[in-house]
Parts: C-alpha cells; structure tokens; sequence
C-alpha cells in the first residue's frame, strides 16, 4: 500500500508543479497580454512595449502585435499628415484660380464691358474708331477665352479624355519651358480606365513639377511601357536629386509632400513604386500598376510582414519575389515589403 500511495503523492505533485508552471508562464502572461491588447484598443498604443514575461512564444506574439501597432501608427501619421498637406495644397490651388480669375479674367471681362458700352456711344458719330474698339474688344475675349483654357487645362486636360494617357503627356512636354521633356512608348499603345489614366498623367505632373522645382532639372525623360498585365511608367530626370528615404513613411517627416501623394496614388491602385538616385546626378521613379485582377491565394496564408492570417482570395495585394509569390493584408505591409524585400523574405521561410 506504501508504493501506490507514494506513486499518487508524486504525481500529484507532478500534477501540481505542471499547473504552477503552467499558471505562471502560461495563463498570467496571456492575461497581461490580454490587459495590454484592451489597453490598446483604448488607444493607448504604448500598451504592449512592455513584456508579459512567460514562456517564448507569448512573447513572440506580442512583439509581432508591437509591429503591427507600428504600422497602423505609421500609417496613421502619415495619413494624418498627408490629409492636412492635401487640404492645404487645395486650399492653395482654389486662391490661385481665384486671383488668377480675379486679376486677369475678371478684369478683361470688365474692360470688354466698358469699351463695349464705348463703343455704342461712338457707332454713330465717329465709326471708325468704333471699329477700331471692336477689333480690340475681339482680342480681349480672345485673351479671356485663352486663360480660361489654361485653367481648365490644370484642372482637367482635355486631351487626356479624348486622346488618351500619351497625348497628354506630349502636351505636358509641350507646355513645359524649363525642362526639355521627351516622351518614349514602349509596347501597343492602348487606352485605359478614366482613374488609371488620370493617375498616371498627376504622377508624371508631380514628378516634372518637383524634378524643376526642387531639382533643377533641364532634361526629363518620360517612358510608357504597356506590358500585357501591367502599365510601368518610368521618369527620369537630371536634376541634383535628394535623399532617399530608407522608408516611404519618412516622406512625410522630411517633408517630400509631392512623392507621399505619388505614393498615395500608386498604393491606391495596388502598384509599386521605385525611387533611385542615379550617377552622377539625377533621379528616376519607376511606377508599375497591374491592370489586370490581383492574383489571390488559393488558401489560408500569412502576410510576411506582420504575420496576419490572409483568408484565400482576401488579399490586399501580392508581390513575386525569387520565384514565390507573397501576399499582404494591407498597403502599409506591403510597401514595407517593397522596402526591404529580402529581410522579410527570409523571415517568412
């Protein structure tokens, strides 16, 4: 009797210490990591810096949520900041229409009035010079006609709805007096969707406007490749260029509000964006944009960045890299990716 009873003493303390054990490194770090995870949803994001302690894999999780609260901080700070730039930059683009309205339409309509009322005073006895006000009243509304093209032009090249992505571009090049601006296609020429090509005409505004404006540039070089499944735009320029940033968060933070909206938009139409400094001087931004569907995981799969579980066909987007195919739950995770393809890469194996 003393054996078995020794036996049922042991193992229940075996039992006991397994339960201990399991209660201090197991149940507690989960509950603290849990206290965290509601702090966080209260918005305090510093919540899960601090370790819950217990066995490794707990703590793995919770650095894996640190990452992503990173991201979805980044992101929205970068949001944030891009939202208040963007409502300034219309703010300062509606006072630009206005004064230029204001100081040359306006003001051209109102002589066009004045010396039309003239001009009916003169008809009669002196109809000379009334012709002479007509003819200048003429060139008037010309002028009038003219600034208002060049308005709506700004807002809304005409070209870009009737001729295409191209033509538009082409007329960009034209219209340009600083830069030399060349324009080459690569592959059949075809039209797109109204948001595709309105996307890529702002991109390759924006890029010639900070290539001038900041990089001196006095040659630019635009390229068009239509591939089968994808549209890749490439821009070159021989200014002084910039430094790049390690990160396209950091955009915001130095200040390089042009190339976040370049960002924006190519992320809204699930693309990619490549920035390089070239030798001896110069800067090329290459932007590739499917056109056809995402391809989608046929099963349950994780995103290389911050782990999330992707359900099949419920990706945000898919990048191949060295012959696999990754796929993300959001636009932040994937250009991460875009950033640092092969840390992540390895991390996923």
């Amino acid at each position: 009797m003393t054996e078995p009873l020794e036996f049922c003493i042991l193992l229940l303390a075996v039992v006991l210490v397994i339960n201990v054990w399991l209660i201090w490194r197991v149940l507690y770090p989960l509950r603290r990591l849990a206290q965290q995870a509601n702090q966080l949803t209260a918005g305090e994001f510093s919540a899960l810096e601090t370790s819950c302690g217990g066995i490794a894999e707990i703590d793995a999780l919770r650095r894996s949520m640190v990452a992503m609260v990173s991201h979805v901080r980044r992101s929205q700070e970068q949001s944030h900041v891009y939202a208040d730039v963007l409502t300034r930059g219309q703010e300062a683009e509606r006072t630009r229409i206005a004064r230029e309205l204001h100081d040359e339409t306006v003001q051209l309509f109102i002589a066009i009035a004045q010396e039309t009322d003239l001009t009916r005073a003169l008809v009669e006895n002196q109809p000379a010079k009334a012709v002479d006000l007509l003819k200048t009243i003429r060139i008037q509304a010309i002028d009038a006609v003219d600034n208002l093209r060049h308005l709506i032009a700004d807002l809304r090249p005409p070209a870009l709805e009737e001729l295409g992505l191209v033509a538009a571009l082409k007329m960009l090049a034209e219209n340009s007096p600083q830069a030399q601006i060349h324009v080459t296609v690569e592959g059949i020429e075809r039209r797109l969707n109204e948001e595709y090509e309105l996307t890529f005409f702002r991109i390759a505004q924006e890029a010639v406007t900070n290539a001038q404006r900041h990089g001196g540039a006095k040659v630019i070089a635009i390229k068009v490749g239509y591939e089968p499944q994808q549209i890749v735009l490439t821009i070159e320029d021989d200014g002084s260029g910039f430094a790049m940033p390690k990160d396209f968060s950091q955009l915001a933070a130095n200040g390089h509000y042009g190339l976040l909206g370049i960002h924006e938009r190519v992320q809204g139409l699930r693309g990619t964006l490549q920035m390089l400094q070239l030798r001896p001087k110069g800067t090329q931004i290459k932007i590739a944009i499917p056109t056809a569907e995402v391809e989608q995981p046929d099963r349950v799969v994780h995103d290389p960045v911050c782990k999330a579980e992707i359900k099949p066909h419920q990706a945000y987007g898919s990048i191949h890299y060295e012959g696999k195919s990754y796929y993300f739950c959001c636009p932040v995770c994937q250009g991460a990716f875009q950033q640092n393809p092969t840390d992540y890469a390895l991390s996923a194996r």
